[in-house]
């Protein structure tokens, strides 16, 4: 069962507000339940409607996949609270944050700027 966004904001304020440091979002190590759907696309509405209302700070973000790990960074920087990595991509999720891949290379070097086109 997928949950609409409201919910989603809904139960995590509800946590924030009941003293938890940072709330998490389901993804399975599959990456086919929670903030992804059953065919393992990211739901990238309601991703930006928690990160919208509740703050990407306030969250760790489940991302089980590599893509998912590039496009959280994208998204939401380098310091994105990221779960549920598998242990043999911990190095390489680090070299993602710290621009040492092709994935994210262009965004840690040139920060707000990595969208505009070179004079």
């Amino acid at each position: 069962m997928e949950y609409t966004a409201d919910q989603w904001v809904q139960w995590l304020q509800e946590d924030l507000e009941a003293g938890a440091w940072k709330v998490i979002t389901e993804a399975r190590e599959s990456g086919t339940a929670g903030i992804f759907d059953s065919a393992g696309g990211m739901r990238t509405d309601l991703i930006g409607e928690i990160a919208l209302t509740v703050g990407p700070a306030n969250v760790i973000f489940e991302a089980p996949t590599k893509a998912a790990q590039v496009w959280f960074i994208k998204q939401f920087g380098v310091s994105v609270n990221l779960g549920n990595i598998p242990p043999d991509e911990v190095i390489p999720l680090a070299t993602l944050r710290y621009g040492l891949r092709g994935d994210t290379l262009k965004e840690v070097l040139l920060g707000d700027r990595a969208g505009t086109p070179a004079p």
